[in-house]
């Protein structure tokens, strides 16, 4: 029964695995489709249609390809797995015999060759290390795809089979996303059936095999680590005998001179020139020595290079195959902790330079001994005739071609030495190069990939058991043993500190002291100054000192012991003392009648809730930087740190409540700016992500931002102190100002006396200065934050630029032939964010910025200076605007149909809207209306105080805010009573009786006129006789006036003026009069006259007819 059931299993495994068999045909050939895809042309397709079908082609041969190199390999993996076990005994024999081969010292086997053909031999082993390098690379990839492989075969069949059966049931509808399928797109999916089908053979072939690939793998692996290892001792050997035999050929040249300097006796000319041979044999002595040692430095950084850059290159083959696994975490850990620490010769370009200088000079002594008979006789020539003899000539000729042939060793050892000097200078170059490429490298993919297993129920279920793990295998013993030999092997280097640890304790009363005398001094006129509030701070931090220095001189002394645990111990112990110095400092800052309540004048309430939060904050981060520095310093050990897990999650939690209660419970969050509630926002959602980020499985990344998170903390708590302390500055300095003026006004009353006028200066608003001031020092404080968060940020902003892997999208760049597919990656969308909030901040700010630090230092005229800000803010919108859309590859030929099409359908559908935009632009550049102006328009008058994109707001001499259109100041008429000018004529028109004195109603009219102070001289007042009213003699005053607000105060003062006036001279100011007449039913009129008493009379019209007894009805 069981063995039918066996067969049944496998028939339909065997039936399943044959389905794309079944319903696909047979693919293509490589050379058809090669003739349809040169003969494209000839179908007369449209661009778009050829195009797709040029693809469709392309990638048809692609797959074609692709199953004839998948087939290929089937085949040589087959032998590969068959010729394995052989290769690996082979492999191991090989090792063993190497192993047990004794090494003959290479000063023993090349004892008789020269210098020349140690140079050629050696050249010939640097050949072969380079080689076995490739080989050992390659043998590192067997090793590494073979234990990835499982995962990644296994996954790719079962992929593998899903497309068979999406292709299978795109060829049996015959149609694809709706479409039917064309002959060249059924072509391209048989073809890529086809590279399946030999692709999964390929795949169960190395899975079956795999094992003994990873055998092959390790050995070859273990022979080549111990071929190198022999190899690179022999050239290091071989290098240490070339420079013995160079460096015993300069000292018997040197011994040679040595002799013939000794020979030379009394003579001076012998002597000379014997001394400068010698002279030049110890210059070459030296050059010799300084080549050797810089031979073995270039080899070594030739060593390092090669290893770094094998290194690089295993790892991006590591990256790719192991990418998301915590296999490659580890992997990338251990590397990183296995970069070697560069030294680089800092003097090389300096030394270079010399040694050409030098050789130079040799050159030219070169060229004089180019004929050393000449260069003799020349010698003879100088010494007197009868110290001339044939003996001498014959010394002098011997020395001279000596020395013509140390001058060309010299040469020769002069150029090596610059070759070599130079060479090395490369070498080191790239070597860092490569080390900073590397680094950064490991530093984005550790970044970016879990160092642990996700804190899933599973991982819960084994914290019990991986928990007594860690605390067991911790060498507790030990540890405790190093630690206290660390701390008391030096008892010198504690001693200074301790010293001053005692110093701060002993006069701890008298800094109590000194304090409180501090705190009195403040609100002082006299004792009080700006130095107060820094001398206070100063005491604080010293009063935190004693603890800071003592956790601190711990963590030295165990950095320095370096044993065991105790390097990454003294690190904590460096950070955790930071941390109390700006935690315990910021306590006492806080502290009920310190500096923050007596100095900044923070509320009392606010003080004392921030005192408590503070404490309790400080405590979670002295926890948090011990097990971040700790942990951060051990990145092989994360994935089993359970301990460290639970503290940081317990930290991050603990920091978010802290920081959200002050954030929201705080007593004056309700009044706090927008922008420090977004920072408090951004600082309580950050632990939460961290904590989120360890529940991923990203411990190694939360501890790199939490140590980030944490000095980020401190800048923004000095910051906030540094601010309040420049604010508290600046409040000092205006009462000392307003204190001096006072002293001056009254000494400047005192000096005048009795009865006579103190005229004071004009000076500088107080308050004007120091908001004028707090803008700029709040600037440059703003500079330095981002500074220094920079500095802060800096090593960890390389690693976003993983973000450049990821795609988002693509578009297309280019046309014809070199159009190509440009990505828009997640980096793109952060650079496009990161574009608008500096543009948001630049358009809000800098205008306002450059008006206040260069604008109000200039004479512009009245609204220059609110054009140029607007405009400048426009023109910042608007370069953000297409920068942001640029970062997201919608370039200005894609952009400008798009703004055609939208300016064609906006300009009628929002026409007023664009009218009155562009002649907001209009007006801030024509400037017929400005802010400040009065102006009329219709029947509205005001002044302006706003000019925006669309509309003018304009406030009326009601107090009222009025929105009037852009477009009515173009368009319509305007009356600016300021634009060019503010001096306006005031006219008032008034009517004489007839019969009035004319003369003197002229006079009176200029009197009022020129005695008003606000009335100007020039142009003068004018008074005219214009006309003959009906019952008045109609008179015009003409005055200027120099400002608008003088018009209606002086049309006041001039009417009272002229109605005193004109009674005191009995001048009747006419108006228009009304005779009333009433008509009783009796047909009696009677006229209506005033009387002086308050009883109306009634006059008759005609007296003499009015009857005794009137009645009105």
């Amino acid at each position: 029964m069981s063995f039918l059931r066996s067969v049944s299993l496998a028939a339909l495994l065997g039936l399943s695995l044959s389905v794309g068999v079944l319903q696909a045909a047979e693919p293509p050939t490589s050379e058809s489709v090669q003739q349809s895809l040169d003969k494209i042309a000839d179908r007369k397709l449209s661009d778009v249609d050829q195009k797709a079908l040029q693809q469709v082609l392309q990638q048809t041969l692609s797959w074609l390809s692709s199953a004839d190199d998948y087939t290929k390999r089937l085949a040589a993996t087959k032998q590969q797995v068959a010729d394995a076990p052989r290769q690996t005994a082979e492999n191991q024999r090989e090792l063993a015999r190497l192993k047990a081969t004794r090494v003959v010292p290479i000063a023993q086997r090349y004892a008789n060759l020269s210098v020349p053909q140690l140079e050629q031999l050696l050249a010939e082993r640097t050949t072969q290390q380079g080689e076995l390098q490739k080989a050992l690379a390659d043998a590192n990839s067997l090793i590494i795809t073979a234990q990835t492989r499982p995962e990644r075969a296994q996954s790719e069949i079962s992929n593998s089979q899903t497309r068979i059966q999406q292709i299978n049931n795109i060829l049996k509808l015959g149609k694809d996303n709706g479409k039917t399928l064309s002959n060249d797109q059924r072509n391209q999916l048989n073809a890529e059936l086809a590279a399946i089908n030999a692709l999964i053979p390929l795949r169960r072939q190395e899975l079956a095999g795999n094992s003994q690939l990873q055998d092959l793998g390790n050995s070859q692996h273990d022979l080549l680590m111990e071929k190198t290892a022999r190899l690179e001792q022999e050239i290091q050997d071989m290098q240490t005998l070339i420079n013995q035999k160079r460096l015993a050929q300069s000292q018997q040249t040197v011994t040679q001179q040595s002799i013939e300097a000794q020979k030379a006796g009394d003579s001076s000319l012998l002597g000379t020139e014997s001394a400068n041979n010698l002279r030049l044999s110890d210059y070459l002595l030296k050059s010799t020595d300084r080549l050797n040692e810089l031979t073995q430095q270039n080899l070594q950084t030739k060593q390092q290079l090669d290893t770094l850059t094998q290194s690089d290159q295993a790892l991006d083959e590591q990256i790719n195959v192991l990418k998301g696994s915590l296999l490659l975490s580890k992997i990338l850990y251990k590397q990183k902790q296995a970069l070697p620490r560069l030294k680089v010769d800092k003097n090389l370009a300096d030394e270079i330079a010399d040694i050409r200088l030098y050789q130079f000079e040799v050159n030219q002594q070169r060229e004089l001994l180019s004929s050393p008979s000449s260069y003799v006789e020349n010698l003879l020539a100088t010494q007197p005739p009868e110290q001339v003899n044939p003996q001498l000539r014959r010394t002098l000729l011997d020395l001279a071609l000596t020395r013509s042939d140390l001058l060309e060793r010299l040469n020769r050892e002069l150029s090596a030495l610059l070759n070599e000097c130079i060479t090395l200078q490369l070498n080191q170059k790239q070597l860092l190069s490569t080390a900073q490429n590397l680094r950064a490298t490991l530093d984005e993919q550790m970044f970016w990939i879990p160092s642990n297993k996700p804190l899933d129920l599973e991982w819960m279920e084994g914290v019990p058991n991986r928990l007594q793990k860690q605390i067991t295998t911790l060498p507790w013993l030990s540890s405790l043993s190093e630690l206290a030999d660390g701390l008391l092997q030096r008892p010198l280097l504690f001693l200074p500190l301790l010293l001053v640890i005692g110093g701060l304790l002993w006069k701890r009363n008298y800094l109590y002291g000194r304090l409180s005398k501090v705190h009195k001094d403040i609100g002082h006129f006299k004792r009080d100054s700006q130095w107060h509030t820094p001398l206070a701070i100063l005491v604080n931090i010293l009063l935190a000192m004693p603890v800071t220095l003592a956790l601190a001189l711990c963590g030295y002394a165990l950095q320095i012991d370096a044993r065991g645990q105790n390097a990454n111990l003294g690190a904590a112990l460096l950070q955790i003392s930071q941390a109390w110095l700006v935690f315990y400092t910021a306590y006492r800052v806080l502290a009920p009648g310190g500096v923050a309540e007596l100095h900044f004048h923070w509320e009392k309430p606010q003080v004392e809730f921030l005192q408590g939060w503070v404490r309790r904050l400080g405590f979670v981060v002295l926890a948090l930087v011990a097990v971040v520095s700790v942990a951060e310093l051990q990145p092989a050990s994360l994935a089993d740190d359970v301990l460290g897990i639970g503290v940081v999650l317990t930290c991050y939690g603990l920091m978010a409540w802290l920081l959200s209660r002050l954030l929201l419970r705080s007593p004056n969050h309700s009044s706090a700016s927008l922008f420090r509630k977004l920072i408090g926002m951004l600082f309580t959602a950050l632990p939460i992500a961290l904590f989120v980020a360890v529940g991923f499985g990203y411990y190694y990344t939360a501890l790199k931002l939490s140590d980030r998170l944490i000095d980020t903390l401190y800048l923004l708590m000095l910051w906030l102190v540094i601010e309040a302390t420049f604010v508290r500055g600046l409040s000092v300095a205006a009462r000392r100002l307003a204190y001096q003026r006072a002293l001056s006004k009254r000494q400047a009353a005192k000096e005048a006396g009795d009865g006579e006028t103190v005229v004071e200066e004009p000076t500088l608003d107080i308050e004007q200065v120091n908001q004028q001031s707090l803008r700029l020092i709040r600037l440059t404080l703003l500079g330095g934050f981002v500074a220094a968060l920079y500095w802060v940020w800096s090593d960890l902003i390389t690693v976003f630029s993983y973000l450049d892997n990821i795609t988002l999208y693509e578009y297309t760049s280019g046309t014809g032939a070199a159009m190509s597919m440009v990505p828009i990656t997640i980096g793109n969308l952060i650079g496009a964010l990161a574009i608008v909030g500096i543009t948001f901040a630049l358009a809000r700010n800098l205008p306002g910025l450059l008006e206040v630090l260069v604008l109000s230092k200039l004479e512009l005229a009245q609204g220059s200076a609110y054009a140029t800000t607007t405009l400048l803010s426009y023109v910042i919108a608007g370069i953000g605007f297409v920068s942001t859309l640029s970062t997201l590859g919608v370039s200005w030929d894609k952009l400008q149909w798009l703004v055609a099409a939208l300016s064609v359908g906006l300009g009628f559908g929002m026409q007023e809207i664009f009218a009155n935009f562009i002649s907001g632009i209009m007006i801030l550049f024509e400037r017929p209306v400005r802010i400040g102006d009065t102006i009329t328009i219709g029947s509205l008058s005001g002044t302006v105080s706003k000019i925006r994109i669309r509309a003018t707001t304009i406030t009326d001499f009601d107090r009222k805010d009025i929105i009037v259109p852009n477009k009515t100041f173009i368009t319509g008429q305007l009356i600016n009573w300021s634009l060019t000018d503010t001096v306006t004529r005031v006219t008032l028109k008034l009517g004489v009786d007839y019969g009035s004195d004319l003369d003197r109603v002229k006079e009176l009219l200029l009197k009022a006129a020129r005695d008003n102070p606000r009335v100007l001289k020039e142009p003068e007042p004018h008074v005219y006789f214009l006309n003959f009213g009906e019952s008045t003699l109609d008179h015009e005053l003409r005055m200027h006036v120099r400002d608008l607000g003088d018009r209606n105060p002086v049309i006041d003062e001039v009417n009272r003026f002229i109605n005193r006036e004109f009674k005191k001279e009995h001048i009747n100011i006419s108006f228009r009069q009304m005779e009333v007449y009433l008509k009783n039913l009796h047909g009696q009129e009677y006229k209506l006259v005033p009387v002086e008493d308050e009883a109306p009379t009634l006059a008759p019209a005609q007296p003499a007819q009015t009857p005794p007894e009137a009645k009105l009805d």
